[in-house]
């Protein structure tokens, strides 16, 4: 065997520190342990595949008002509108295989922007004591796993 075998979390004391919330890369495996530790905490929690419509299922799932639009700008808004999210934090669990990008820019993928759209909303969450976990089971995402 070659390699550090790689250490399940203590999802429950992890998930609780809002200074290491952000978005990583999260084994398949883990998810269901990862879900039920979040809900434990109290957190709110949303499953979004990538493969379809993520922006406007992440409105549904996290009960967005009527007017977010399903763009990555209108995401950073509603998910920075602390006051309109209640609860301990968030855990949003993105499974499955991006959608193909039928044009490459110099921009990056649309899950590349998601990631920094997360990573900058995760840092208002941050400051509040609120942790906004983006745990992403999907395969060739360059983040880094969870801290152990």
């Amino acid at each position: 065997m070659t390699g550090k075998p790689s250490r399940t979390p203590d999802f429950p004391a992890l998930l609780a520190k809002a200074d290491l919330a952000g978005p990583y890369r999260l084994r398949p495996d883990q998810a269901p342990t990862a879900l039920a530790a979040a809900r434990q905490l109290g957190l709110s929690v949303a499953e979004i595949g990538l493969d379809g419509d993520f922006l406007a299922e992440l409105g549904r799932q996290l009960q967005f008002p009527e007017h977010y639009g399903a763009n990555f700008d209108a995401l950073y808004d509603c998910l920075t509108d602390l006051a309109a999210s209640p609860g301990q934090g968030c855990l949003l669990l993105f499974t499955g295989a991006p959608a193909a990008d039928a044009d490459e820019d110099d921009e990056g993928s649309p899950v590349d922007t998601l990631i920094a759209v997360l990573q900058a909303a995760g840092d208002e969450w941050r400051e509040q004591g609120r942790p906004l976990w983006a745990l992403f089971a999907v395969p060739g995402l360059a983040l880094d796993s969870l801290p152990a």
